[in-house]
């Protein structure tokens, strides 16, 4: 597999920056589409299709955070081993992988119709798009399979240092996934059960262009040079990948409360920061992009057994991040006022108002949400999944005091601080803990 990438040799800067570009480019090509998506549900079915799409977001997001969770921490154990070089613990890994995966997708699925209707209830779905709304869910529910099979594919491929094939399966899904959005809906008239199909096919699409390229892996690994893991897969799989699973969840549940205290402000300052928050994808795609380079370059390294890499790949990653972060928060901070208004009509002065402070207050606090992912990433890949599934409650338990308490002290700005301090609160534990353990490695090491 001419794509593989070993990252137990060479220096991290290149290493990392070849890895984290297709990874970068994913998240934009996956902005795009959502973007399409949305004018074509909008323009072709109507306000009330889009509403009740948008209404239906959350739902539908959770299982499939929740997946992502699962499988970013099987990707820890699937790096490992292939920096190891072990071969059959590769197999062996991907394999119940993909079972935990499907375990979970039935379990998700099955709850989720089974409880559809008393969920839509609990959020307030306005009656009117109750029934669009669950039609939308059952299909992206019924597709849980197809996106927990792409994810554990998807990693796998990444874990063995291959970021290509998973954005060239992206790029071609999302195409399909536009076309067959028009035809499923303009032509078949399917309305909102056609949007969901159109992307449950995508995703298997996507699935078999990465099952294609594993098949013709030719199982080539890296020398071996750590401990091969013979026994207890099963176990440090779900170790590594129950945590993350369950903080991706409780994380997003707990956003609803946050949601709920934005909403008591009034329709305007909702509406300013829908706008802000269309852009916040935008201002993280790079630390998304170096996170992924960091869990591979750790867990190969890990596995390999080359503690110095890790601290060296670390390091590297986080002067990276800051130049990076830093660099996007003073643009964005700059051209608050015109990135708001591109969003809004004109008139809405008060929406611009509230878009901008909260962009500029995000820009402020954005270098410790760039390190807060750095750390928990290098962290999991260390095979540490108790710390980071803490940070996740840490920002979320900061998250809900900010908006609880200080409203009646600071107003409204309260909304803006909550995320950011959420994420220097998680970002200081992170750091702590992953400084603590270098130290004890290098004592370990006297």
């Amino acid at each position: 597999m001419s794509n593989t990438l070993d990252m137990t040799r060479g220096k991290p800067l290149p290493l990392m920056v070849k890895f984290g570009v297709p990874l970068m480019l994913s998240y934009i090509l996956q902005q795009l589409y959502s973007l399409c998506d949305s004018v074509i549900v909008g323009r072709l079915i109507g306000v009330e299709a889009f509403a009740a799409v948008g209404s239906a977001s959350f739902l539908s997001a959770l299982p499939l955070e929740m997946l992502l969770g699962l499988t970013q921490g099987f990707g820890v154990v699937l790096a490992q081993r292939f920096g190891a070089g072990d071969e059959a613990g590769l197999r062996r890994s991907s394999r119940l992988s993909s079972g935990f995966g499907c375990i979970a997708a039935v379990l998700m699925t099955a709850l989720g119709l089974c409880f559809l209707t008393p969920m839509l209830t609990a959020l307030r779905t306005p009656a009117a798009l109750m029934e669009m709304a669950a039609a939308y869910l059952r299909v992206m529910f019924l597709g849980l399979i197809a996106t927990a099979l792409y994810n554990v594919a998807a990693t796998l491929l990444r874990a063995m240092g291959d970021s290509r094939t998973p954005l060239v399966a992206l790029v071609v899904s999302t195409l399909l996934n536009i076309v067959l959005d028009y035809l499923l809906v303009a032509a078949c008239g399917m309305g909102v059960e056609g949007v969901a199909l159109a992307t449950v096919l995508a995703t298997v699409f996507a699935l078999g262009v990465c099952a294609v390229r594993l098949h013709s892996h030719p199982g080539k690994l890296p020398p071996p040079s750590g401990a091969p893991m013979r026994r207890g897969v099963s176990a440090q799989l779900l170790k590594m990948g129950l945590p993350p699973m369950f903080r991706n969840g409780v994380v997003a549940v707990g956003g609803l409360y946050v949601q709920s205290v934005v909403n008591g402000f009034g329709v305007a300052f909702v509406a300013g920061m829908t706008a802000a928050r269309r852009y916040f994808s935008m201002m993280v795609m790079v630390s998304g992009a170096l996170e992924g380079a960091v869990a591979t370059f750790v867990g190969q390294n890990a596995g390999a057994g080359q503690k110095e890499r890790i601290e060296e790949g670390t390091r590297t990653a986080v002067r990276l991040a800051l130049v990076a972060s830093i660099f996007t928060g003073i643009c964005t901070a700059v051209f608050a006022r015109p990135l708001i208004a591109l969003l809004v009509t004109e008139g809405n002065a008060e929406v611009v108002q509230v878009g901008m402070e909260a962009l500029r207050v995000t820009s402020l606090l954005l270098p410790s949400l760039y390190l807060l992912c750095l750390y928990r990433a290098a962290l999991q890949s260390m095979g540490d999944a108790v710390t980071p599934t803490l940070s996740g409650f840490t920002e979320l338990a900061l998250r809900i005091l900010c908006v609880s308490l200080l409203p009646p002290l600071i107003g409204r700005s309260a909304a803006y601080l909550a995320d950011g301090l959420g994420w220097v609160a998680a970002m200081i534990l992170l750091m702590g803990v992953y400084y603590w353990k270098r130290r004890a490695m290098k004592r370990a090491q006297q």
